[in-house]
């Protein structure tokens, strides 16, 4: 047996980081799907498919869900799911790491280079302090959460409030756009206190740590300058949001009966669900317009920022690609946005990142094209929202084939691990090392 262990451990050590962390989110996904297979997690009989379906979903804290969480599992099934995208938001070797150092243990330098590969870390932050300081930032900030939501779930009538507290504020900061209401929630759309806290805890989460502790640092500090990185996250994230908030407002024809105020709340928080990709809805996405659906299909391509939980191609490349066609518009020689240059390395991993993005974008739109019975612009937009680890749907997830299923799986798991990093994984024949981020850097 130690023969074995030892075995294991010595062949994962040759592995580059990239290949450790696409085993680790796949030995997840397996245990989950073990856990919520047993028959105290289900209430009625749940197929393999939909089980895996449901766990990867979790654990790339997308939200499409083949089946009822409420309806078809337990309390303890439920609770397995809210771990996993719990999991699945903070990194899978996060919690794990935060064990050990908590411990007084040392971390690996195995560990390091996946938490490396995970997350787009500064040169200047240590592994051990941004790992500590991410867990207890999570378990502050979804302590504040769960206690606001569970005053206005507990007014509402919603039933085991303080549970749907807890389970809704994960699953908002975790990005994960898991609800245990059927029709997400769309029952509180109109409610602002709602709305406003699960946007903050999206945007704390899609933002990432590493941008909220540069953006606090500056606030503390008055010396400490904010990071390029951040200032491009924030900027396009925020620009987006300021673009396409009005657009939805002024040519959505389903919610012009809406007063004004409702209008821009329904508005604001279906354009910030799809931007930070937690998922969530408190509008019919089956019914929205065709334009509507083009701003929301153009936040899911786009998605939140490196560090962050969310999933797309991400702000960053999108801002590299357009500085990259800027420049070459102007007749520069180099890549430069705002007076900064982008090196020709962040480029190449932004341009890489997008075709890998798009070319699974259409060869899973192609393959739901050939074997199930839906529009066209109802396939686009459930492949969209699977790789850019969204969630939402017009309505077609539970009634996806089989075969659609498992193409499905395959591509959450692509966007939660990152495209660029399934590349790595299949075709590095070494271990790669990781560039440090200089502070005019641009993390892809």
């Amino acid at each position: 047996m130690f023969l074995i262990y030892y075995k294991i451990k010595f062949l994962l050590k040759k592995l580059s980081s990239s290949k450790l962390l696409v085993l680790g989110f796949l030995s997840y996904i397996l245990l989950g799907t073990i856990l919520v297979s047993f028959p105290f997690s289900k209430k009625v009989d749940v197929s393999f498919i939909d089980n895996l379906f449901n766990i990867t979903s979790a654990v790339s804290t997308t939200g499409l869900v083949t089946t009822s969480i409420s309806d078809s599992y337990t309390i303890f099934g439920q609770i397995i799911i809210m771990l996993f995208f719990q999991l699945g938001g903070i990194g899978y070797m996060s919690l794990s790491t935060f064990i050990l150092l908590f411990r007084g243990k040392q971390i690996s330098d195995t560990r390091k280079n996946i938490l490396t590969s995970e997350y787009s870390i500064p040169k200047d932050f240590r592994i051990q302090d941004f790992v500590y300081k991410l867990v207890l930032f999570t378990i502050f900030i979804e302590t504040i959460g769960t206690l606001i939501l569970y005053f206005e779930f507990k007014a509402a009538g919603v039933e085991n409030s303080f549970y749907s507290a807890i389970f809704h504020t994960i699953s908002a900061f975790a990005t994960a756009g898991f609800s245990l209401n059927n029709n997400s929630l769309e029952d509180f759309k109109f409610n602002t206190i709602v709305n406003v806290t699960i946007s903050i805890l999206c945007y704390l989460g899609a933002l990432g740590f590493i941008v909220i502790m540069d953006l606090y640092n500056s606030i503390r500090i008055r010396e400490y300058k904010i990071s390029f990185t951040t200032k491009v996250i924030v900027g396009a994230t925020f620009i987006i949001l300021f673009i396409e908030t009005p657009l939805f407002y002024f040519f959505e024809p389903s919610i012009s009966s809406y007063s004004s105020g409702n209008k821009l709340l329904v508005s604001f928080f279906q354009i910030m669900t799809a931007s930070t990709t937690a998922g969530f809805n408190s509008l019919n996405i089956g019914v929205l317009s065709h334009s509507s659906l083009v701003l929301i299909l153009f936040c899911m391509i786009i998605g939140a920022s490196p560090s962050g939980t969310g999933g797309g191609i991400k702000t960053t490349a999108f801002i590299a690609l357009l500085a990259s066609t800027f420049s070459i518009l102007k007749g520069e020689t180099y890549i430069s946005f705002f007076g900064n240059r982008i090196p020709l390395s962040r480029l190449f991993s932004a341009v890489s990142s997008a075709t890998i993005y798009l070319l699974t974008l259409l060869v899973g739109t192609f393959l739901l094209s050939i074997t199930e019975n839906f529009t066209f612009m109802e396939i686009v937009f459930e492949i969209t929202s699977a790789l850019g680890t969204v969630g939402l749907s017009m309505g077609i997830t539970g009634n996806l084939s089989t075969f659609a299923k498992y193409i499905l799986v395959i591509i959450m798991f692509i966007g939660r691990v990152g495209p660029l990093s399934i590349g790595f994984a299949l075709l590095s024949k070494e271990r790669e090392e990781h560039d440090t981020i200089k502070d005019a850097d641009l993390a892809v």
